[in-house]
């Protein structure tokens, strides 16, 4: 059992969860194939140690970036909060609870259109959250402003029928 689903309130359920686009880890998968790429050219005797100890610190590099790039990242939806929970060995969660929200924007390159992520931000009164290379980001946020909107009118009703 994760963090998210350890930290749902009474009555709480998971609505939807945004996942991560691949693009996160490009930079990783170009130092990845730099470093095998390098033997392409054919050495032998001291260049050729040089060039796995430099393969070697790039995979290794590429690892490390990767690890980082996704970072234990979760973007979770409930029926009363928006959740993103970072990090593997540190844990970072941002809770925002949707009654508070009061936009979503969506921010995505013509690359991020072709390839479908983007950036989804969602602002409260106070702050604006930000949920980067978001897989589907329209469905992501379409997700959030229903359950925005099915929060207001289930309060309106609430009201009137007091």
């Amino acid at each position: 059992m994760g963090y998210i689903e350890k930290s749902l309130m009474a009555g709480e359920q998971v609505i939807y969860e945004a996942e991560l686009h691949p693009m996160v880890y490009r930079m990783p998968i170009l130092l990845t194939l730099i470093g095998i790429g390098q033997f392409v050219i054919p050495t032998d005797g001291t260049q050729f140690f040089l060039q796995i100890v430099f393969c070697v610190i790039l995979l290794f590099t590429a690892l490390v970036m990767a690890i980082k790039a996704h970072g234990g990242k979760r973007f979770v939806l409930t029926n009363k909060r928006l959740i993103a929970k970072r990090g593997i060995i540190n844990r970072e969660s941002f809770e925002l609870m949707l009654r508070k929200c009061e936009g979503v924007q969506l921010q995505q390159s013509l690359l991020g259109r072709m390839l479908n992520y983007g950036t989804v931000f969602v602002t409260t009164g106070e702050a604006t959250t930000y949920f980067p290379y978001i897989e589907d980001p329209i469905t992501f946020s379409t997700q959030i402003n229903q359950r925005i909107e099915w929060l207001m009118v289930e309060s309106r009703e609430g009201v009137a029928n007091m």
